[in-house]
């Protein structure tokens, strides 16, 4: 019997964390089909700052270009791989828009070429959306949901699609995850030296804060900032570190309103020195949009300190009052200095939640994401 060909699109590129979802996935898979996955090395550079050997990554690749196009403040990219599509016997590409190769895709459903999506669903950082941009969400969700199947990130990605008519028996819910069991290694191995390593960074005593993000008006540095000095105020051993590249003028702010002194701005670090400063803070303050972040920083036994907002990315169905501070969408920068300084000052209160941190998330492992995705494969192909 032949071996059956999937072609995998995501993003532009690979992202770094994802590596090691496509290598769980060759692991797992069954030996009816195989994959290739869609990679441009340039784009990955660009986008996460980090250089991969694609030789390395254990399974199959399909080297291309991409293309920048640009409308206003609006980028959209091209890639070729659609036109060499067909030779594959399921074609899976991310649920967007601004990546023009994905619609252009679906031209080959019509030609009886079976094509899934996967993805988010809907741009969670836009509500309400009009215009343009309100005609390529609904543009999205009507390809998508003619589809032959889509999976989605989480469980609430799986019950919107299934609202907008999508068959449930061609939803599959991956749980997007990174690399956990990795993460939760590392601590391991180095939780013990946690107060040296503060004590080396000039630390010790501090109650440090972490900022793991891009500098953007999304992530609400401005926000930060006005918490960050009325916490100063209240207690001068508060300390910031913060990582992720952008604006730096918000850095000026930072060292402006609350002295040099009081914050440590890192850029953008490798992982293996974002790991180490998931080590020696003691909250995750991010009152912007979530992604993905948090669930590091619970692998560290690191609280996260959050808003409640509608746009969120959908990974923020992980947290809970369990796991993490969830503030009120309309809290103030005083109320949600309040929240830090009270979670910090009850010690019972910071170290249950750190308790329950890890087993809250322990289950969401690459490799159960692997399984999920195996198994829609397996459905849409009738292995």
């Amino acid at each position: 019997m032949s071996v059956k060909r999937v072609l995998i699109a995501h993003q532009s590129t690979i992202p770094h964390y994802r590596v090691r979802f496509y290598q769980e996935v060759e692991r797992l898979r069954p030996n009816g089909w195989d994959f290739t996955v869609i990679y441009d090395a340039d784009e990955t550079r660009k986008q996460f700052f980090l250089a991969l050997d694609h030789e390395t990554f254990g399974f199959k690749v399909k080297c291309v270009r991409t293309h920048e196009l640009k409308f206003g403040n609006q980028r959209t990219v091209f890639q070729t791989f659609p036109f060499t599509a067909w030779q594959y016997d399921l074609i899976v590409v991310g649920n967007s828009i601004h990546n023009l190769s994905y619609p252009l895709t679906y031209l080959w459903r019509f030609l009886g070429k079976p094509i899934a999506y996967w993805g988010q669903g809907r741009d969670t950082s836009v509500q309400n959306a009009t215009g343009l941009k309100g005609l390529s969400e609904k543009a999205k969700i009507w390809i998508t949901c003619r589809s032959d199947g889509f999976f989605a990130y989480t469980k609430s990605v799986h019950d919107f699609m299934k609202e907008q008519g999508l068959s449930e028996d061609r939803i599959f819910t991956l749980y997007n995850t990174i690399d956990i069991e990795n993460l939760r290694s590392i601590y391991e191995e180095h939780i013990r030296s946690r107060d040296d390593y503060k004590k080396s960074e000039g630390l010790e005593g501090k109650r440090v804060l972490l900022f793991v993000g891009r500098l953007n008006k999304r992530k609400r540095l401005d926000f930060l900032i006005a918490t960050f000095a009325i916490l100063k105020r209240r207690n001068p051993q508060y300390h910031l570190i913060v990582i992720g590249g952008g604006d730096t003028s918000y850095i000026t702010k930072f060292e402006e309103t609350c002295g040099k002194d009081s914050i440590s701005y890192k850029g953008s670090v490798s992982e293996e020195e974002i790991n180490y400063y998931y080590m020696i803070s003691d909250l995750y303050t991010f009152p912007g949009a979530v992604g993905l972040g948090p669930l590091q920083a619970l692998c560290f036994d690191l609280t996260p300190v959050i808003i409640d907002s509608p746009i969120h990315n959908p990974e923020y169905d992980y947290l809970n009052e369990e796991n993490s501070i969830i503030c009120h969408r309309e809290v103030s920068p005083a109320a949600y200095a309040e929240a830090i300084d009270t979670h910090l000052q009850d010690t019972d209160q910071w170290s249950r939640i750190r308790s329950q941190a890890w087993p809250s998330i322990r289950h969401l492992t690459v490799e159960n994401m692997a399984k999920n995705f195996i198994r829609g494969i397996n459905t849409i192909l009738g292995s």
